[in-house]
């Protein structure tokens, strides 16, 4: 997902004079912007959470549609936008029940695309009794906080000459005095772009970058408040009134671009600090009588927001954010870590009363102490069915939190919590024989010597015991943790250390006969199981390799002993496409050879995104071992990635109709093919469902050229309207449409799914509920698809053990 998934948060500064001032409205009450109340993603709660010990509950919850955006408290009313499937819209809500008050129409729904989720995606800001709000296409707007109705409207694209980001419009509205700045991102100067907040007028633009997903900020130093913009290239210092650049600074080097999705966060005086997702930098602003100073303090990978656009900012002289999934603190000072924690696990956060009030992907609101000391965690309470990439908010003591589908408040009670380093879902599960050692070990004094003897007992791991699998290790870690393709919504899962030792396990049921991946990890730092031999490399990363009781290797996966195929690289430049790339072709052993040869006839089996096929799935093995004995000899396209959209994304229909028109004829041209539709198959498999759609795409859209496909791992996507769609307006099986012949219309379909395939509710992909949902809607047709489900864990271990059986069912040896 590499969408703006607005989510800033994190903490006070350690002083407020000489940091930020975010308007003259912005300290008025609530949570204002989406900096809060004083523009440092921080709230001093009025003491609330000053006490020792608290804890939290859920007040109320309802339903609310997808947005980005965070949610503003003010005036008495919590702000926020969201789409409700027709529409987008800026709603008003009651605090203390969430009832509507009063909603403001923006546009049509904006549709998320290429993984990006529906609705808006920039945070609203309250000033002077106003909302002022921007909508994903640009829609700039100013409304009554009272009562929502407008007071002015524009479009940044036809007034300023706006860029929309290929996600669309994300920066918030920030209000300087009497100007409301936005980031543009136009060409001659209008980077940047400041209205008169009361009535709409361009007051000045200024910057010559590009933007995507930044916002602006002001900055008080030496006694003037200046605007802070971060375009993609460099860092600006610019006159509120006037736009006049004060000073600028390159924060990215050569022609590359750099945090391209921050928000900046001020830090002591004159700091100012960028998180990206692979790095963080702190830069200084001084001034003096002779002008304005920018200096880079340091830069560090110790703050990243990959995977959670989150922000963090300074308390008591350390900032505490997130780097990866890590709840980290780190010295302003240096930039140098001080310490991680793997709990919460990734999330977003604000700073109440000296404590991190996180949203956890869990849809947890977890409570954090903020102190250099290590993790501590207060309270949590279950909010919300997941969370999402939006910060909470505070406001009236109470949090205010949301993800696609809900919103929900969280007050703060008197009741006595445990104190936890744990979630409640890591406790250890002591299972079998293996967990019966666990006891006795831990009641033994020679816990050292008790190690040693069962680590010769069992030289291999993982130890298997029927259908538990019990994961072990052994060296004194600061952390450790195992994931794999076994765990259900992925992520990693913490490893239990056995008090007194350096010894640690976690232990599994899981079906017979399967194969996983998995790795151990250290904080982020990855290895391959020291006591299992058994590896592979996927995308230049060695994983070690999971079999359970009862497994064994597919005889199509065998060294071939016969005749080999070959492979030969065909170019193909597409106009439609508008670029160009090598394809593989794999051609059949006994291709061009024998004197009929010329007559004879292949089909053709197209394979999207193909490139790992035969890197890690071995394909080329399968087809030598399979052809001439369940499989007819056919000829394979491996069609390498150009655009990640082709597959499943907003460019899938162009690559359909590419294949359709340019690729198929090229290798027509080319090959000796078979041209009937019925001697055509498109296939693809991906842990995230994009090749595969885009095969089922091609079948239902052009029958006139495909009529055999095979999906592993099929979700339905973006594409989910088209697909379902498409599917729905099949005649039955045999039967011509649009003066296709019957024989275009009968059709061959495969899928594979896996019980352990993807999902990932935060994102709401789950492969196997969409595999099933098209296979209901092709059945209700009058098709029949062929289905193959397996208990492995997705990826190429589980894809390649099924081939023989897909590609049988799609070109069986007559």
């Amino acid at each position: 997902m590499i969408h703006k998934k607005l989510d800033l948060m994190c903490i006070m500064a350690l002083a407020l004079a000489g940091s930020l001032v975010a308007s003259a409205a912005a300290a008025a009450d609530g949570w204002p912007t989406w900096s809060g109340p004083e523009g440092n993603l921080t709230s001093l709660g009025n003491g609330l959470l000053d006490a020792g010990e608290f804890g939290t509950e859920v007040v109320w919850s309802r339903p609310l549609g997808s947005s980005y955006s965070g949610i503003l408290a003010a005036g008495g009313h919590l702000v926020t936008t969201f789409s409700d499937g027709e529409s987008d819209v800026l709603v008003a809500l009651d605090p203390s029940t969430g009832a509507e008050r009063w909603r403001y129409r923006i546009s049509e729904a904006y549709l998320g695309h290429d993984g990006s989720d529906d609705g808006p995606l920039s945070t609203p800001t309250v000033a002077g009794g106003m909302v002022y709000g921007l909508g994903a296409r640009g829609e700039l707007f100013a409304v009554s906080l009272d009562d929502g109705r407008e007071r002015w409207r524009l479009d940044l694209v036809d007034a300023v000459g706006a860029v929309k980001p290929s996600f669309g419009f994300s920066t918030a509205p920030v209000v300087v005095g009497d100007v409301l700045v936005v980031e543009t991102g136009g060409s001659d100067g209008r980077a940047v772009t400041a209205f008169d907040r009361r009535t709409g007028e361009r007051r000045w633009s200024a910057g010559d970058d590009t933007v995507t997903y930044q916002s602006p900020m002001p900055l008080r130093l030496g006694g003037e408040t200046s605007l802070v913009a971060v375009t993609d290239r460099m860092l600006l210092g610019l006159a509120p009134d006037t736009g006049e650049e004060l000073w600028r600074h390159r924060h990215t080097e050569g022609d590359g671009r750099g945090f391209g999705s921050t928000q900046p966060v001020p830090v002591g005086e004159g700091g100012i600090l960028l998180i990206d997702g692979g790095e963080s930098a702190l830069f200084k602003v001084r001034r003096d009588a002779s002008g304005y100073a920018v200096e880079e303090a340091w830069r560090s990978n110790a703050l990243r927001s990959r995977g959670n656009f989150a922000e963090a900012v300074p308390y008591g002289g350390y900032l505490y954010g997130f780097s990866g999934q890590f709840l980290t603190c780190v010295d302003a000072a240096t930039g140098e870590t001080v310490w991680k924690s793997r709990p919460p696990g990734q999330g977003n956060l604000v700073m109440v009363d000296g404590h991190l009030v996180i949203l956890a992907r869990t849809g947890e609101v977890v409570v954090v102490k903020a102190t250099p000391d290590g993790y501590f965690e207060v309270s949590r309470v279950q909010a919300l069915d997941r969370g999402y990439f939006t910060r909470p908010s505070f406001a009236d003591g109470r949090v205010y939190v949301r993800n696609l589908t809900d919103i929900a408040a969280v007050g703060v009670t008197e009741a006595t919590p445990v104190d936890s380093k744990v979630a409640a879902s890591d406790e250890r599960q002591l299972l079998g024989e293996f967990g019966a050692f666990i006891r006795e070990l831990e009641a033994t004094d020679k816990k050292s010597e008790r190690i040693d003897r069962f680590l010769a007992e069992h030289p291999t791991a993982p130890i298997l015991e029927g259908d538990l699998v019990h994961f072990v290790y052994r060296g004194e870690v600061e952390d450790l943790a195992v994931s794999g393709n076994f765990i259900r919504g992925g992520g990693a899962d913490p490893m239990h250390r056995v008090d007194g030792t350096d010894f640690y396990f976690r232990s599994y049921r899981l079906p017979k006969a399967s194969i996983y991946i998995y790795r151990f990890s250290i904080f982020e730092e990855n290895k391959i199981d020291p006591r299992n031999a058994t590896t592979t490399e996927i995308s230049g990363n060695e994983l070690s390799v999971l079999t359970t009781a009862g497994w064994r290797a597919p005889a199509h996966l065998r060294e071939p002993e016969g005749p080999r195929g070959r492979f030969e690289t065909l170019p193909w430049k597409s106009e439609i496409l508008d670029n160009e790339r090598e394809v593989q072709i794999y051609l059949p052993p006994g291709y061009g050879e024998g004197a009929d040869e010329n007559d004879r006839r292949y089909p053709l089996l197209v394979i999207n995104d193909g490139e790992q096929a035969v890197e890690a799935g071995q394909l080329d093995r399968s087809l030598d071992n399979l052809t001439g004995d369940t499989v007819a000899p056919m000829i394979v396209a491996l069609v390498p990635r150009a655009s990640w959209r082709e597959f499943g994304g907003s460019e899938t229909a162009n690559y359909t109709r590419a294949l359709v028109e340019e690729l198929v004829p090229l290798i027509d041209r080319t090959y000796r093919t078979d041209a009937r539709p019925a001697a055509r198959a498109v296939m693809g498999q991906s842990r995230f469902g994009g090749p595969p759609a885009a095969a089922v795409y091609a079948v239902l859209h052009h029958p006139e050229t495909f009529s055999r496909v095979a999906a592993q791992s099929f979700q339905l996507g973006e594409n989910k309207e088209a697909l379902l769609a498409a599917a729905g307006a099949l005649p039955e099986p045999g039967q011509p449409q649009d003066g296709q012949s019957s024989e275009a219309r009968d059709l061959t379909l495969v899928f594979h799914w896996s019980s352990h395939d993807t999902y990932r509710p935060l994102f709401n992909f789950d492969a196997r509920r969409d595999a099933q949902e098209m296979v209901a809607a092709l059945e209700e047709r009058g098709y029949r698809p062929t289905v193959f489900e397996s208990d492995d864990g997705v990826g190429w271990g589980m894809w390649q053990d099924q081939m023989a059986e897909i590609l049988e069912a799609l070109f069986p040896l007559e």
